[in-house]
């Protein structure tokens, strides 16, 4: 379960940041400052949420034995690549988004 959790969790960050970000492209001017507030608020839970998986796994991979190190190490390799999609997309999203605010 747990090696299940680790390597779903990365996809099921970026899923939520993507479909999060939606709201961005749909601009309703009445709603968009609250909307994109919300967007906000979840983009930055999803990162703590990244950087927070990483941080417990390498405390787990201290305090690990030796035979539990390897299995470890596989599951930081899937957080940290998580992690730098996390933060790639939205970085990429709010590029896009003020570019768009510019032409538009």
């Amino acid at each position: 379960m747990k090696k299940f959790m680790l390597r779903v969790m990365p996809i099921i960050l970026v899923a939520v940041l993507v479909l999060c970000n939606g709201v961005y492209a749909k601009q309703i001017t009445a709603i968009t400052g609250f909307a994109q507030n919300i967007a906000d608020t979840v983009i930055t839970v999803v990162q703590i949420l990244a950087v927070a998986a990483v941080v417990l796994a390498g405390v787990r991979y201290m305090f690990a034995g030796a035979d539990k190190k390897a299995e470890i190490k596989d599951s930081m390799i899937v957080l940290v690549i998580g992690g730098i999609l996390v933060f790639a997309a939205s970085s990429v999203i709010k590029i896009i988004t003020s570019v768009g605010n510019e032409l538009g």
